[in-house]
């Protein structure tokens, strides 16, 4: 064999799972179809601006997995993580600004470090038994939860555009279980951080794409290779074993393993065929539902006009009505979007030219081909202008990407996140990392039983699942032959 494993494509999963099987020793390629590694957390130069490719924040920073996929390369303390200080949620006419570091720092005076430590043990202890409640919430939605404790629209407003936000679909598709999760899962480094005196959330010097840049570096110092610019053509199987992989050029890999962050769906019929799998898996992964496509705003501002580092606004009185319109009746609503907006350069001022200021929004969107791209332009500029009024007498240039131009690198319909993770796809209804074809696995965002919560941290935890599953299985028993739907071993990763 060539390599020990072939990772197709260099996302966050892809670089995450490669990094910890490098790391552990095993000969890694990733090979990557555009120029440059990140996929959908990319960075950009333009007019001497570093710009996303979206609009993100890390929620954990460095108490989570990137923290931890960085550090089976030796790179943790190559990427340093800014923290939020200070954030806008407006919804409506209501307007609440909140400044996390001052916060916490109060907190910190209230509470000894002994209780916060005190805490920490606590959360550890109550963990499983929290997640065996989490999963019983997914048999219920969002929407449904709530309205049981509340009427209010601006709280449904609000947990509407999160479920978007954070999982691609709408809160009356979302399960609760699924935010459950995703609260659980911070509240030990949540507590960490009050001790410390700065909230979690953050940012990542030099952008987003500072991670699978030291990631891929780490591979490489480990003895793997990073190809970008090759395209894979078909994913090469003999006898129910995927042996390797065939790029566009012809040339032909061989690896023990091939991992794909190609996104599953693509994998099963583009990348493999569906005559590899039996008719009840192509179906079911035929069937999975992705999650809402996503414009993307990019502001450059001739000074640092706004002073908050994340906004949100939701001007919308009904959010419900204007999501059914767009995701259901796939119309282009009346009024004007809700956008979270983040603004890097307040954190990392070298991500713009000095006295300037970046900002980048975005927001969920339907796949109808025949969206009026410049009317969506319009109303996002509106929602900025909305959120921080007279931000627009300060734009040097602005860029609207559509979703196929920065999700997916020319695909028109291009899913944010990956699959939607809503009601029979989150939790432990997720795809599994692991395929029936035998030496073929997922990772990324969309796979992995394992991994829940937001985007990118969830892209990151299943390549690091997947890893630490195949370094264990490769020592404590052999590859099955044979895996199908309903097999214990599906429910692992």
């Amino acid at each position: 064999m060539d390599f020990n494993v072939v990772v197709i494509g260099a996302g966050l999963g892809g670089c995450a799972a490669g990094a910890a099987l490098a790391g552990a020793g095993k000969k890694v390629l990733v090979l990557e179809r555009t120029d440059k590694v990140g996929g959908r957390c990319s960075t950009m130069e333009k007019n001497g601006f570093e710009m996303d490719m979206g609009s993100h924040m890390i929620l954990r920073t460095g108490y989570g997995p990137f923290r931890e996929a960085l550090s089976r390369v030796g790179k943790e303390k190559e990427v340093e993580f800014f923290h939020i200080r200070k954030m806008l949620l407006k919804v409506g006419d209501t307007s609440i600004e909140i400044g996390f570091k001052t916060f916490f720092v109060m907190l910190q005076d209230l509470f000894p470090s002994s209780l916060v430590g005190l805490a920490v043990k606590l959360l550890a202890a109550v963990e499983k038994p929290l997640n065996r409640f989490t999963a019983n919430l997914d048999k219920k939605t969002i929407q449904n939860f709530v309205a049981r404790y509340t009427d209010s629209l601006v709280w449904h407003n609000l947990l509407d555009w999160c479920a978007f936000i954070l999982y691609g679909t709408p809160y009356w598709e979302t399960p609760m279980g699924e935010l459950m999760r995703t609260v659980t899962g911070v509240l030990a480094p949540l507590v960490e951080g009050i001790g410390e005196g700065e909230f979690m959330a953050g940012y990542i010097k030099g952008g987003l794409i500072a991670v699978p840049n030291a990631l891929c570096r780490g591979i490489k110092e480990h003895g793997g290779e990073i190809r970008t610019g090759v395209d894979v053509k078909r994913i090469i199987v003999e006898n129910g074993r995927a042996i390797g992989v065939e790029t566009d050029t012809g040339e032909v890999i061989c690896s023990d393993l091939i991992l794909s962050n190609a996104g599953i769906r693509e994998t099963v019929s583009k990348l493999v065929g569906e005559q590899y799998f039996n008719k009840e898996y192509a179906e079911y992964i035929r069937a999975l539902k992705p999650g809402c496509s996503g414009w993307c705003l990019r502001l450059a501002l001739d000074e640092p006009f706004v002073e908050y580092d994340l906004i949100f606004n939701i001007p919308e009185k009904d959010t419900q009505e204007y999501y059914r319109k767009m995701w259901i009746e796939q119309e282009v609503p009346e009024g004007l979007p809700a956008i979270m907006a983040t603004t890097p350069s307040n954190m990392d001022p070298t991500l713009a030219p000095e006295g300037k200021q970046s900002l980048i929004a975005i927001a969920p969107v339907s796949f109808d081909p025949s969206e009026n791209w410049p009317l969506w332009e319009q109303k996002a500029l509106d929602a900025v202008e909305d959120a921080i009024p007279g931000i627009s007498d300060h734009i040097i240039w602005h860029d609207f990407l559509a979703p196929g131009t920065y999700l997916v690198f020319g695909e028109e319909k291009a899913p944010a996140i990956g699959i939607a993770q809503c009601m029979g796809q989150a939790g432990k209804d997720r795809p599994s990392s692991i395929s029936p074809v035998e030496g073929l696995y997922y990772v990324g965002a969309e796979a992995g039983k394992n991994a829940s919560g937001v985007a990118t941290e969830v892209a990151i935890q299943s390549g690091l699942n997947c890893a630490d599953y195949l370094l264990k299985k490769k020592k404590v028993s052999p590859l099955l032959k044979k895996i199908g739907k309903g097999s214990k071993m599906l429910q692992k990763v």
